[in-house]
């Protein structure tokens, strides 16, 4: 069913965001190695700096409490991009099973950065020194962070209890999006009836222009009821949401 997490988090997912420039060809192939200069480098062509910033600890709490996590679950995150979420979930659920995933080696390689930093202007354990803390944090979810070929999960069939799959299936080209999707399903128990899949998407014609003048990755552009009918076909069981691009100009 529709039940958008990041939006029960407090995350709005109808982003109202402004790029200067038009997004080229040339913009697209460059960022879509999800490398520095998506994550960290110019705003108008990525994150412009992505750093833990504890927003991501209300969704692990949404998740928890939607989808009945015990320190007996076993969770995937996919396009996990610094372990923030598998982190906190980890931290939550104490002795619980979170893999993140992502087709790309620099956020994994950059797992929990800015965690140091957040702790001590929030003063958690702040006996300790921030440098420390990070470093701990690291320690924690590496073991978890995989750099992964979507088309081809490195898990045995129903391995998880939950996947949680936020603007990735649509980040593949149509003829990719629907194994992906299959692979997140052969993973995950029932199909992914404990799971969430969420895509960029759009309601109307006005929408659908600000997303593909403005989305730098996603490859597969389908209407929200387009979205819902691809599930439904595949047999997906699980919850989707959708994010919503209201383009400043």
């Amino acid at each position: 069913m529709e039940y958008n997490i990041l939006e029960k988090a407090g995350l709005s997912q109808r982003k109202k965001r402004e790029r200067k420039d038009k997004i080229t060809e040339e913009d697209k192939k460059r960022e879509e190695k999800l490398d520095f200069s998506f994550y960290d480098g110019d705003r108008r062509y990525g994150f412009g700096g992505y750093y833990y910033d504890g927003r991501w600890r209300g969704v692990a709490q949404v998740i928890k409490d939607r989808y009945n996590l015990t320190k007996d679950s076993k969770i995937l995150i996919d396009r996990c991009h610094k372990g923030f979420l598998v982190f906190d979930l980890k931290k939550l659920i104490p002795g619980i099973i979170v893999y993140g995933i992502h087709p790309s080696e620099y956020p994994v390689n950059h797992a929990m950065e800015g965690y140091g930093r957040w702790a001590l202007m929030n003063e958690i354990e702040k006996d300790k020194d921030p440098i420390i803390i990070e470093q701990e944090a690291i320690n924690e979810v590496m073991p978890f962070l995989l750099k992964a070929d979507n088309l081809n999960l490195p898990f045995k069939d129903k391995y998880f209890d939950c996947v949680i799959s936020i603007e990735n299936v649509c980040a593949f080209y149509p003829h990719e999006c629907i194994k992906v999707l299959r692979e997140l399903m052969r993973v995950t128990k029932d199909n992914g009836k404990n799971s969430y899949v969420q895509n960029d998407s759009w309601e109307n014609e006005e929408q659908k222009h600000k997303l593909m003048n403005w989305s730098l990755l996603c490859k597969t552009f389908l209407d929200v009821e387009q979205w819902k009918g691809l599930l439904e076909q595949e047999g997906y069981l699980g919850d989707w949401g959708f994010t919503i691009i209201e383009w400043i100009t």
